[in-house]
């Protein structure tokens, strides 16, 4: 089947038709009497995972409004809309089971609200994604691992970033909604969150750590030569998805930096009242203690070391030296010779980089000349043309890069790029994607 042939999938398109998303996302009472059954499975009261409809009326109404009694038939309507997505009914037995997408609703929702910190199962989940990926010999199992494996453990990738992302967030809110009027409960509450926000950067080096794998999944993508445009694509999802990773954890750190310095000035302000306090208590004790001697002397008490607030100045000999009678000896004076090896070696470097620029202009000048002459130019035919005449990376770089912003901010030519690999048998482990320029 050709591309062209296959049926675009409209997401927001299906999950607006009508009901749609009432029923992927049931009603607050729904998705309750669901987890209520859920937890009856976890704890074996229902055995099997399995139900009759008596236990799903039982559910709707626990989780029912007290004093309040709804009739079956909403009920019914209710297990009516849940067979959908959530329920299967075997006829046979007349008992009800979960369907997957309830197991995973159910699933997602609790890990979500526990928050299960686990840095070293991130750390195994990117070991055995390594792994599996240097046994990626072919193409197509290269595509199976980025298609179907590497996007399968995306899911448990970014969720312990998420956990720890709404940790601090939490812990943030507990202080904004604090409405208690004691300052010695706000300042448990403070050390509390500031003891969170702790453990949170701890967290989130270990979790650096634990993604730091992820750096040698990029950099044997990056090395594969054998992939083709849809490759191509999937291997730029892995990497945006490992940026995003990082980027997301620098945010942390940064919110955390924001954040820390603002709690400790809270408790410089809320503990100066008591600091001042204390101060004051200890002057008093030192107006009550403290006892002047017949020498108008002030002896504090005795818990209290008095202080030596004056000293005699100590009587010194000054011997003034006569300069004439004792001249300062003459300093040598330096003489600094030049280094002849080092002035070659610059002036050299200075060459070789003014060499290059000149070279750079030159072919610049030719690559237009070109475009002007023939109406367009293959660009990574010209960047192996360069690099065999001057085996030198920077020029050749430097030149096709220059060219490729000349035509883009130029009205009169138009570049263009596809990912169809250009290789050179003389010039080897370098590659690039097909580019030309036209003139319009």
């Amino acid at each position: 089947m050709n591309e062209n042939d296959k049926i675009n999938f409209d997401f927001v398109k299906e999950i607006n038709e009508p009901g749609v998303y009432q029923l992927l996302f049931p009603k607050k009472e729904v998705g309750l009497a669901v987890m209520v059954l859920f937890e009856k499975i976890e704890d074996k009261s229902l055995p099997d995972g399995k139900f009759v409809e008596k236990d799903l009326h039982n559910a709707f109404a626990q989780i029912s409004k007290p004093n309040e009694r709804y009739p079956k038939e909403i009920y019914s309507e209710h297990i009516k809309d849940l067979q959908e997505y959530f329920l299967d009914y075997n006829q046979e037995t007349q008992k009800y089971y979960f369907k997957d997408y309830a197991h995973r609703f159910y699933a997602y929702a609790k890990e979500t609200l526990k928050g299960n910190f686990s840095p070293t199962h991130i750390e195994k989940i990117c070991s055995h994604l390594t792994a599996s990926l240097k046994q990626r010999e072919s193409l197509e199992d290269l595509k199976f691992w980025l298609k179907s494996e590497f996007k399968k453990y995306k899911p448990d990738l970014r969720e312990q970033v998420d956990f720890l992302d709404r940790q601090i967030i939490e812990s943030v809110n507990k202080l904004k909604n604090n409405t208690t009027n004691s300052d010695k409960k706000f300042i448990d509450l403070l050390r509390k969150v500031e003891s969170n926000l702790d453990k949170a950067q701890e967290q989130s080096r270990e979790l650096a750590a634990a993604y730091s794998e992820t750096k040698v999944i990029r950099s044997i993508l990056e090395k594969r030569e054998d992939t083709d445009s849809e490759a191509d694509d999937l291997i730029a999802d892995v990497h945006f998805f490992i940026k995003y990773l990082n980027e997301r954890l620098d945010s942390i750190d940064g919110k955390l930096d924001r954040i820390q310095p603002k709690i400790r000035h809270l408790f410089s302000i809320l503990n100066r009242p008591q600091f001042n306090s204390k101060i004051e208590k200890f002057l008093h004790f030192l107006l009550d203690k403290s006892t002047v001697t017949s020498k108008k002397e002030t002896l504090l008490p005795k818990v209290v070391e008095n202080p030596i607030l004056h000293i005699d100045t100590p009587n010194f000999t000054i011997v003034e030296r006569e300069r004439e009678l004792f001249p300062s000896k003459p300093k040598k004076r330096v003489s600094y010779k030049s280094n002849k090896v080092k002035i070659e070696e610059n002036t050299q470097s200075i060459l070789k980089v003014l060499t290059q620029q000149d070279l750079i202009k030159k072919w610049e000048q030719y690559i237009i000349a070109e475009i002007e002459l023939r109406g367009s130019i293959d660009l990574s035919e010209t960047f192996f043309k360069i690099m065999e005449e001057t085996n030198d990376g920077q020029i050749a770089v430097s030149a096709i890069y220059s060219s490729i912003q000349q035509a883009r901010k130029s009205k009169n030519f138009d570049f263009k790029m596809n990912k169809t690999k250009q290789t050179n048998s003389k010039i080897e482990h370098i590659s690039l994607w097909k580019m030309n320029i036209q003139k319009i």
